[in-house]
């Protein structure tokens, strides 16, 4: 969203606004008409040099780290709320094996709890609770195989 400034020749600033109507209000200012914020009309303006208009830069988006094929599987069955055991059980694997892939996740994101992990991956798009494999058997309730 575009914002603009008006500063006098004291360095003071006279105006400052986030507007959608960028064009309205740069009418206003040459106008002297009334400006969001005033009550009144604008004190006298005139403009010596440039007028920038810039809108707020975007954050800058962090990349995915690159995963294997076993941590995205990790990663998922995390975000579906399978403890360690369970996800042990599921891929066939040691619990050891499956705490050092939550070790290697955590710090392929540059994280230092699972919380944080977790709530990157589901903030880049990397795993989904809700996405339900074909043939899906959830074994969540209370610890047991259904």
């Amino acid at each position: 969203m575009p914002s603009i400034v008006v500063i006098i020749a004291n360095g003071t600033v006279l105006y400052q606004n986030v507007t959608d109507d960028i064009q309205e209000l740069l009418k206003a200012i040459r106008d002297g008409g009334i400006l969001p914020g005033f009550s009144e009309a604008c004190p006298g303006v005139q403009v010596n040099g440039m007028i920038i208009l810039a809108e707020q830069p975007p954050k800058p988006k962090r990349l995915a780290p690159t995963l294997s094929a076993r941590q995205v599987r990790v990663l998922q069955l995390l975000a579906k709320a399978y403890t360690t055991d369970q996800i042990a059980l599921k891929l066939g694997l040691s619990e050891a094996t499956i705490r050092l892939h939550i070790s290697a996740l955590k710090k392929k994101f540059g994280t230092i709890s699972r919380d944080q992990m977790m709530a990157m991956a589901g903030t880049l798009g990397l795993c989904d609770p809700f996405d339900l494999e074909p043939g899906h058997d959830p074994i969540l309730h209370y610890g047991k195989e259904k």
